[in-house]
């Protein structure tokens, strides 16, 4: 039976990917790959001190699958959006079967969905591409010429790389996020943390900045509006509150109304097509459902991979569209066209009803933030004090404030308010949950994207709703009125939160992508000892299933030092994942955070 247990998860969970490097085992672990080099300057940096670091004591890797999107992209199609030309991906690791020796050929991914506008776009002649090489320090590692720095230990929020304890020939890239000696509990979304022993209460775990920042994923960029949907003004995304508030004097450039005793607010509504409104679009009908804001979810690109096969399948098919976990930590980038120092500026994101919001003294240039009612810490200079453009971004994410205004952080890490773990329930107010207000200023604003925060759900391809596996065998547009109606969405169930205690000398792994992440939360015992079968497993130390023990752990995920080569025009097909000529793609090397 542990035989049978065995080999059905082997083939049910692994891709291997192409020319598998002697030593590495098949799986969703990164596989070494040839070194490789870079022209210009950006990408001399990176490469040199990946391979500075790699003769000394690194490793490379490529990443397979997706587990890790955004952070790292494993087998991918790059797409160009045909209706909004927004740039994004859709998981095609599944292709790779194709190249397994012995295997029949992998299903071929013919459909994608773009995040921007909701679009579905056919992919059949679309190549994909292998996923991102990275370097890993090891653990342990003393970096040279930096002896202050001290040897590489892995921390909370490190990328890592490790043996699978089931299978230790086995290497996984996932994100550490628990630490030896601490309980994590898994709560609609969130992670919060309390010391395993003692009665301290959970708290929630706050990411360094980089890495949130990183993790973040695209909800709405208005530079990317759809063309079919411009004629109609009932898909606009953005629009004020009050008739004449704010005025649209070109395309995704908005300035306020003429000048009020009061605030003006110019207000976002999460407007996205239903499969069966884009249907009727495309085949220029008027829809039977007018458009209707919905509450932002955890949907992501990256998971709407659809074979022909998947067509046929109820769930598969729903994948697209029945992306249904409500997220609420959000964040907002805009372009701030001052013309006269004067007036104010109020930006706010909405959080169960709750108002989180930064509001800027255009004349002084000073600026606060609030949770609610309540002024979060004392005031701080931004330096918009005079006429120009300046660059804001205001987050919302894990219980914390943070602004930037040109890449500066008046505040720091940003203002806390304190943590409350009861539910956060949607309300009406979450329909329009990023507003932008002006009083009695002369200003413009433009080059507006939203994003939102990770969710981590319980397991991995299983929703955290206890009702709503029905929703699967609904027609799309129920869906969508469900989240169209935050009352009836709050009355939802969720299965209760789920603890994950974690002994001293271990961690506990999680990955971007959460939904379909096979982690830490989805592991087995079948690296332990049965006095039954003493030829099988390894380990008789009774780790718990979610915990990967330190002498599995190979080292940090430093640098993105060989995404895919980008085909350039003309762009002749020499087979189905072969396009020249192309040029490296030096926008996606990068710091791993």
């Amino acid at each position: 039976m542990k035989n049978r247990d065995r080999a059905r998860a082997r083939a049910e969970f692994q891709r291997v990917v192409p020319a598998v490097a002697a030593g590495s085992a098949p799986g969703e672990s990164p596989v070494p790959k040839p070194r490789s080099g870079r022209e210009s300057i950006e990408s001399f940096v990176v490469v040199f001190l990946a391979f500075l670091i790699w003769s000394l004591e690194a490793e490379g890797f490529v990443i397979p699958t997706g587990s890790m999107a955004p952070t790292l992209m494993g087998r991918h199609k790059e797409i160009v959006c045909p209706e909004c030309g927004y740039v994004y991906t859709v998981n095609a690791d599944r292709e790779v079967e194709a190249a397994r020796p012995n295997a029949g050929a992998g299903p071929r991914i013919l459909w994608g969905t773009c995040e921007n506008c909701r679009f579905e776009a056919p992919l059949g002649d679309a190549p994909s591409f292998s996923g991102d090489r990275i370097s890993v320090m090891k653990q342990g590692l003393s970096l040279p010429f930096w002896p202050g720095a001290g040897r590489v230990q892995l921390q909370r929020w490190d990328v890592a790389v490790f043996k699978l304890p089931e299978e230790p020939e086995v290497r996984y890239i996932k994100r550490l996020v628990g630490m030896p000696g601490e309980v994590v509990r898994i709560q609609e979304g969130d992670l919060w943390v309390k010391a395993r022993d003692g009665p301290a209460a959970f708290q929630r775990p706050r990411r360094p900045l980089d890495h949130q920042q990183a993790m973040q994923v695209m909800v709405y960029d208005d530079r990317h509006r759809a063309r079919a949907l411009s004629p109609d003004p009932r898909w606009r995304r953005w629009s004020p509150a009050a008739a004449g508030a704010w005025t649209e004097p070109e395309p995704g450039r908005f300035v306020p109304g003429p000048s009020t005793p009061g605030w003006v607010e110019l207000r976002y509504h999460h407007l996205v097509p239903s499969p069966e409104q884009w249907r009727a679009i495309r085949d220029g009908q008027r829809p039977l459902d007018p458009p209707r804001a919905t509450l932002i979810t955890d949907y992501s690109s990256y998971n709407t991979e659809l074979s022909a096969a998947d067509r046929a399948d109820a769930r598969r098919g729903a994948r697209p569209w029945l992306q249904p976990h409500w997220v609420s930590d959000l964040t907002l980038a805009l372009r701030l066209h001052v013309r006269e120092p004067a007036g104010r500026l109020r930006l706010e994101l909405i959080q169960g009803g709750w108002s989180n919001h930064c509001e800027i003294d255009l004349a002084s240039g000073e600026a606060s933030l609030a949770h609610g009612g309540t002024l979060l810490g004392p005031p701080a200079a931004t330096g918009i004090r005079r006429p120009g453009t300046y660059d804001l971004i205001l987050a919302n994410v894990d219980g914390r404030l943070t602004l930037w205004v040109d890449g500066n952080r008046p505040f720091g890490d940003g203002w806390s308010y304190p943590a409350d773990p009861r539910p956060v329930v949607p309300t009406a107010a979450d329909l329009e949950p990023v507003r932008i207000a002006a009083h009695q200023a002369a200003i413009a604003v433009d080059n507006l994207v939203l994003k939102r925060d990770v969710y981590y759900t319980l397991e991995p391809s299983v929703f955290d709703y206890v009702s709503l596996d029905e929703a699967a065998h609904l027609e799309a547009s129920a869906f969508f009125d469900l989240l169209a109606n935050p009352e009836r969405f709050a009355r939802l169930a969720h299965h209760p939160p789920r603890d994950y205690p974690i002994a001293a000398g271990h961690y506990l792994m999680l990955g971007d992508n959460s939904p379909w992440s096979r982690d830490s939360r989805a592991w087995g015992r079948l690296d332990q000892i049965d006095p039954e079968l003493p030829d099988q497993g390894w380990d008789d130390s009774g780790r718990a299933s979610w915990e990967v023990p330190t002498s599995l752990l190979v080292g940090k995920a430093f640098c993105v030092y060989w995404p895919h080569l980008k085909p350039i025009w003309p762009e002749v097909r020499l087979g189905a994942d072969i396009r020249l000529p192309a040029l490296p793609y030096i926008q996606r090397m990068r710091w791993i955070r």
